[in-house]
């Protein structure tokens, strides 16, 4: 799905059109991140899990994700109405990634003082959403950082 979907024509404004959260991208750039990965010599890549589902909407705005459904697509049927819950990245949503990006380093900050300031650098500058690419000088510091 792609960016003007919910648009009910042509010309008309679709939800992406009207979210603010185009302009505030938190993430960082691919090429920075892709970029800091080449420079040690011993590389760490890793994917967050499940991301996208564990950062909800808030409930006051699950409205503005709601979409319609008929049942077996047969649309004789009544439709039923449905709300995004999670910040997935469906239905050309394109403040998903930036929201869930937003909320890892938010955690990162707030329990920064249990972690080594590596690990909460790491986070803000070698992640791509729900992506790491890092690199280290030695498989024992990777070993540390990774544990």
């Amino acid at each position: 799905m792609g960016q003007n979907d919910f648009k009910l024509g042509r010309n008309d404004l679709g939800r992406n059109d009207l979210f603010p959260m185009q302009v505030l991208d938190q993430t960082n750039q691919q090429v920075g991140v892709f970029s800091r990965f080449r420079q040690e010599a011993v590389g760490m890549v890793a994917d967050i899990d499940g991301m996208f589902h564990q950062v909800l909407v808030d409930p006051k705005d699950c409205d503005t994700l709601r979409f319609l459904w008929w049942p077996n697509e047969d649309l004789t049927m009544e439709m039923e109405e449905y709300r995004i819950m999670k910040h997935l990245p469906v239905f050309g949503v394109t403040s998903s990634p930036s929201v869930t990006y937003f909320s890892l380093r938010k955690t990162a900050q707030l329990h920064q003082e249990e972690f080594d300031a590596e690990v909460v650098e790491t986070v803000k500058r070698n992640m791509y959403v729900d992506d790491l690419m890092k690199s280290t000088s030695s498989t024992e510091k990777a070993a540390i950082l990774a544990s």
